[in-house]
């Protein structure tokens, strides 16, 4: 069994076994689903965010649009 890659409160690497198939133990296994949803800085544009942005701009404009048109 591989150690956990988890690190405690006060910041020390945990020193129980890792769960199979994961790198974390089930105390830290909280640690492992933030590791896996924090975006990675490769540089590149996040599109969803973009287009969210975008429509929401839109949508605003156009409410904008017909309300001072009236």
């Amino acid at each position: 069994m591989a150690q956990c890659q988890g690190t405690t409160r006060k910041g020390d690497r945990c020193k129980r076994d890792a769960r199979e198939g994961s790198a974390f133990c089930a105390i830290h296994q909280d640690q492992e689903i933030r590791a896996r949803s924090e975006p990675t800085d490769s540089g590149e544009w996040d599109r969803d965010a973009i287009v969210k942005a975008a429509i929401g701009f839109a949508l605003v404009g156009v409410i904008l649009f017909w309300g001072l048109r009236r």
